[in-house]
C-alpha cells in the first residue's frame, strides 16, 4: 500500500462494501466450526449440481429403497501433483446429510423421480461422522460421534438438532410425551431385535433421550463420556439412539463417514487398520440394529485406498474400485469445475454471503468474469485452490487498493507463483517474488 493508500482493511470494508475477506484462506472443512467460510455451510449445491444429484441417487435412495449398504464418494486428483483432496467431499457429505434430515428425505425422493405416496413410503435421517487423528481412530469412536452429530449438531439457531427432531417423531408416534412411555417404546424394539446385539442400551443416555432436553444431552456427551468409553463403547451410544430412531418410524439411516484417509494412516499400525476393518463388517452386516438400519457413504481417493486395500478384501467388504462397471451403483467420483459460469457460482456465494450495504449489479464485484476465469484455469478446476486464490487476490488487491480485480490483475500475481512441491499449500504455490506480496506458503 503507498502510503496515500487506503488500509486494506478499510478498502475491503469501504470500498468494496464487504464485511471481510469472504474466502476462506485455507478452504479445509471444519465441519461443526462457526466461520462459515470453513464450516461447509456455504456449499451451493449447484455448483457441482450433477455429482450432488448423483450422490442423492446412488447413496439415499439406493440406502431407502435398493438395499445399499457401502458407498464410496470419490476424488482422484487433478493438476501435477494429482493430489486428490479439495474437491469438496465432505461438505457435500454435509450437505446430503442435512437435505434429507430437513424432510426425512422426502425432497431428495421427489426429485429423484417417486410420486408424493412413494416418497413418503421410507421416512429416513442421516448422521455424519469422521476420522481423525487426535480423537476418532477407531470405529467406535467414529459412531460416538455420530451420535454427537444427531445430539448437537444444528445448521443454525432455529433449526432442531436430528434428535430434537426424532424425540418430536416419536412423541406423535407413541401419543405421550411422558419419558416413561416413549422409554417403553423404545426398550420394546430392542426387544423384537434378532440375532446378535451390544446389549441393551445406555441407559443415562436413553433417559436423556427420552426427556428431549438438549441442552442436557449434549453435556453429557461431551463432558460425561470418557475417552476410553467412547473408544470401547461408542458404538453402544449409536445404536441407542438408532433403537430412538427406529420407534419413531424411521427405517433407514445414512451414515456419511468423511476422512477415511485418516483411519488408513500409516501412522496407524497395520495390526489395529486390519481390526477396525473387520469391524466394518461386523457392525454394518452383523450386529443389530446397525445391520438393519445403517447404509454408510465413506470417502475414498488413492491414497487412502493403498493403505487398506488388501485388509478391505480380505474382511469380504464391498469393493470401491470407482473403475469397476458392478460398482457403478455405489460409486459418485467427484471431478473439477469446468465450467466457468460454475466457478463464477462458486465465487459469487461467498461475496454474497459477506456484502454490506446494497447488493451490486455484478455479484461477481469486485471481481471480473475475466479474474474468476484465471483463477480456475490456474487451479485445475480443483474448489479448494479456487477459494484460496480468490483469498489471496483480495488480500493482494485490498493492500494495492485496486478498484476491480481485474483479469490483467489477477494473471499477473497468479503467474508470479511457482508451483511448489505440495500443491496443497495455501494457495499451490510458493512466491517467486516474495516482496511483491504479503502472504507466504503455508
Amino acid at each position: 500500500m503507498s502510503p496515500a493508500g487506503m488500509n486494506k482493511i478499510l478498502w475491503i470494508k469501504k470500498h468494496w462494501n464487504l464485511k471481510e475477506n469472504p474466502f476462506p484462506s485455507e478452504a479445509i472443512a471444519r465441519l461443526g466450526g462457526d466461520d462459515l467460510r470453513e464450516n461447509g455451510l456455504l456449499f451451493d449445491p449447484d455448483v457441482q449440481g450433477d455429482k450432488v444429484e448423483e450422490a442423492a441417487e446412488k447413496f439415499v435412495l439406493g440406502a431407502a429403497y435398493g438395499g445399499l449398504k457401502f458407498g464410496f464418494l470419490w476424488s482422484l486428483g487433478t493438476g501435477i501433483h494429482g493430489d486428490a483432496r479439495g474437491f469438496g467431499k465432505s461438505s457435500l457429505m454435509q450437505y446430503l446429510v442435512e437435505d434429507i434430515n430437513k424432510d426425512w428425505g422426502r425432497d431428495i425422493f421427489l426429485r429423484t423421480g417417486l410420486d408424493e405416496a412413494d416418497a413418503g413410503e421410507h421416512p429416513m435421517c442421516g448422521v455424519l461422522a469422521s476420522f481423525d487423528m487426535a480423537n476418532a481412530r477407531s470405529l467406535n469412536a467414529v459412531f460416538f460421534t455420530a451420535a454427537q452429530y444427531a445430539c448437537r449438531f444444528r445448521v443454525d439457531d432455529a433449526t432442531p438438532t436430528l434428535a430434537e427432531r426424532i424425540h418430536a417423531r416419536l412423541v406423535k408416534q407413541v401419543g405421550s410425551e411422558d419419558p416413561a412411555d416413549l422409554r417403553r417404546a423404545i426398550e420394546t424394539v430392542q426387544e423384537r431385535l434378532r440375532g446378535r446385539t451390544l446389549g441393551p442400551p445406555v441407559a443415562p443416555f436413553l433417559e436423556l433421550l427420552c426427556a428431549g432436553d438438549s441442552a442436557r444431552i449434549g453435556r453429557y456427551l461431551e463432558n460425561e463420556v470418557s475417552e476410553a468409553k467412547r473408544t470401547r463403547s461408542g458404538a453402544s451410544y449409536l445404536a441407542t439412539f438408532l433403537l430412538m430412531v427406529k420407534a419413531a418410524g424411521v427405517r433407514n439411516v445414512l451414515l456419511c463417514c468423511d476422512q477415511l484417509e485418516d483411519f488408513a494412516s500409516t501412522t496407524t499400525s497395520k495390526q489395529k487398520r486390519t481390526l477396525e476393518v473387520e469391524r466394518f463388517r461386523d457392525y454394518l452386516l452383523e450386529i443389530q440394529p446397525m445391520s438393519d438400519m445403517l447404509s454408510v457413504v465413506v470417502t475414498m481417493h488413492p491414497r487412502a485406498t493403498q493403505a487398506i486395500g488388501d485388509m478391505w478384501r480380505l474382511a469380504d467388504l464391498p469393493s470401491y474400485d470407482h473403475d469397476r462397471e458392478e460398482n457403478r451403483h455405489r460409486v459418485v467420483v467427484l471431478e473439477r469445475i469446468s465450467s466457468p459460469a460454475h466457478a463464477n457460482q462458486l465465487v459469487a456465494k461467498y461475496l454474497g454471503r459477506y456484502r454490506s450495504g446494497d447488493a451490486p449489479a455484478d455479484p461477481l464485484y469486485p471481481f471480473t468474469a475475466g479474474a474468476v476465469e484465471a483463477i480456475r484455469t490456474r487451479s485445475d478446476g480443483k474448489p479448494r485452490d479456487i477459494l484460496r486464490r480468490a483469498h489471496a487476490l483480495i488480500e493482494r488487491g485490498s493492500e494495492d487498493n485496486w478498484d476491480l480485480i481485474d483479469e490483467a490483475n489477477a494473471t499477473a500475481v497468479l503467474d508470479s507463483f511457482t508451483l511448489a512441491a505440495d500443491d496443497e499449500d495455501l494457495l499451490g504455490t510458493t512466491l517467486s517474488a516474495a516482496a511483491r506480496s504479503p502472504y507466504s506458503a503455508e
